[in-house]
């Protein structure tokens, strides 16, 4: 039985792989010295209000750990694959509040409650290319959220100067300790028409992209690394 298949049948193991992969991060979160920017400016959004946080999947190991859990929590959108579980009790140990995401909804249901969860007060936090990709192209979700709430869309990236990447659709990076890295927030600045065409989303889907590209590439400067893109 691989593993896919034993997360599927297998709350112990699921727990133990989620204990060790968050002790794992918050281990890399504690020793790495990290260049942060566009903290004081979210913290400052978040006083007013929920925001819709997007990121790369490729880029989403840092994520929980860096988040002010004091001032607001975090939801994020749980896939249902044994990956996604996974990733949701990771989540959940590091202070994350995960939604689960039923494969049998319709795209209308699931929109529904999402938009209900942020219309109550709570930030999300979703991959702008997730779960499966293709990489680094921004689907529709977030735009239109941020279209029907209002809220501020906020991008993350993080780097370090010492990382893995692996060989899978998305190049996720896997933090190191004990080294330099970077992580930041940037308000996305694009302005959402009321009744988009499409267009529309077609331009803001392609902004968002590039705006998610430039804050990854921007967060690598820092550590002294070469761009990936």
């Amino acid at each position: 039985m691989n593993l896919r298949r034993k997360l599927e049948n297998s709350d112990l193991l699921a727990a133990a792989l989620s204990s060790l992969l968050a002790g794992y991060l918050r281990l890399c979160f504690a020793t790495t010295r990290w260049d942060r920017s566009g903290v004081d400016g979210l913290i400052q959004d978040l006083r007013d209000g929920p925001v819709i946080l997007v990121l790369w999947h490729g880029r989403l190991m840092i994520g929980p750990s860096s988040w002010p859990t004091e001032v607001a929590d975090l939801y994020t959108l749980r896939d249902p694959s044994p990956a996604g579980r996974l990733s949701s009790e990771t989540q959940t140990r590091l202070g994350m509040r995960p939604v689960k995401m039923h494969p049998k909804a319709s795209n209308m249901t699931a929109s529904r409650r999402v938009l209900r969860l942020i219309r109550d007060g709570n930030s999300l936090a979703l991959t702008a290319d997730g779960p499966e990709g293709p990489a680094r192209e921004a689907k529709q979700a977030a735009v239109e959220w941020a279209r029907a709430t209002g809220r501020p869309v906020y991008l993350f990236a993080w780097s370090a100067k010492r990382a893995l990447r692996l060989k899978t659709w998305d190049r996720l990076m896997i933090p190191l300790p004990f080294t330099h890295g970077a992580y930041g927030y940037r308000r996305w600045q694009a302005k959402i028409p009321k009744r988009p065409n499409p267009e529309d989303y077609k331009n803001l889907r392609r902004d968002l992209s590039d705006a998610l590209d430039d804050i990854a590439r921007d967060m690598d400067r820092r550590v002294g690394v070469a761009p990936e893109f």
